[in-house]
């Protein structure tokens, strides 16, 4: 479909100021939970990988009415410079794979809705959601993250299997996980991030036994969090510490709430509407993992997805 007229000026106008050496244009093709945005692709001759900037909704009231347009432009290339800036040169050109394969990661995102974009990458299903590869990059301590394509399989002369059992030795590594109190977790506490990470299971019984009920389970960087579920045995060693199945509550795609099942004061239909209202959020949309509650079972050691007629208490 054509860009709008305006969008058409202002890509023209960012193509003028980069220059023939790159390519400037709206994305058209579906982007892991992109919702309701506005994004342009800018990709530098001989580089398979562009960069990705999105506009903001709030200025584009103003640049349909032509103004701001060259502030706009300008604020755009000052970014993509700025992103370009992190990023390694391996990774912008997608070559050397051995040199990559140690930043191979997974991650959860939600499944529903994502379809047409997961027609372009390499994923695997697990429950109602999508498991998905991301190269990570931290330069100068900043973390980030490109998804990998079903191109990129073909580059490498690699399959999905072989990005999956790299990513899952990788993963653990390289996102260590965290779990904290609602309370510590949003006040950045870092005695207390410090604490779970040393002893995770002694963090965890200690506020258990001060009759903390509920956890915020993610990983050290908090992106992408919530794919710490899938670590092996760590579902199974919190199930251990509680005695009990393990309510997970998918809060987004970068952390989930644990709750004991003996604790649980809510209906799995009263988490489920918690779930639901709070992904229809603007905030939270791009961010929404799932509407399912999910629970472990710490009898057959494994995650499934919580049914209306799942008991809160167990022997």
């Amino acid at each position: 479909m054509e860009s709008e007229k305006w969008l058409q000026e202002l890509l023209n106008k960012f193509q003028e100021c980069m220059g023939e050496e790159y390519e400037v244009k709206e994305v058209s093709k579906p982007v892991l939970n992109s919702v309701d945005k506005i994004q342009i692709g800018i990709v530098k001759r001989g580089e398979r990988t562009g960069i990705l900037l999105n506009l903001e909704p709030g200025k584009v009231q103003r640049l349909k009415t032509g103004i701001g347009v060259k502030e706009e432009v300008d604020f755009l290339v000052e970014k993509y410079l700025e992103k370009r800036s992190m990023l390694r040169e391996e990774l912008l050109i997608g070559k050397w794979f051995e040199m990559m394969k140690e930043r191979i990661v997974y991650a959860l995102e939600r499944k529903e809705g994502n379809e047409e974009a997961l027609a372009h990458i390499p994923w695997e299903p697990y429950l109602d959601m999508a498991i998905v590869f991301y190269l990570v990059e931290t330069p100068g301590g900043d973390t980030n993250y490109r998804v990998i394509s079903n191109h990129d399989l073909e580059v490498w002369k690699v399959s999905k299997e072989e990005i999956f059992q790299i990513a899952k030795e990788n993963t653990p590594r390289l996102g260590v996980p965290l779990l904290l109190t609602p309370e510590d977790a949003v006040g950045k506490n870092r005695e207390g991030e410090e604490e779970s990470l040393r002893d995770m299971e002694g963090y965890l019984k200690e506020h258990s036994q001060m009759g903390v009920s509920a956890f915020v389970l993610t990983n050290q960087y908090g992106f992408y969090g919530a794919s710490v579920i899938l670590y092996d045995g760590l579902l199974e060693r919190i199930a251990w510490v509680w005695r009990a199945d393990v309510l997970v509550i998918p809060s987004s795609i970068n952390e989930v709430m644990l709750v004991p099942s003996c604790r649980s004061t809510k209906t799995i239909q009263q988490w489920r509407d918690m779930i639901r209202e709070m992904n229809q959020e603007e905030t939270q949309k791009e961010m929404a993992l799932s509407d399912s509650v999910y629970f472990y079972d710490h009898k057959e050691r494994k995650l499934c997805i919580a049914t209306d007629d799942y008991k809160t208490i167990f022997d």
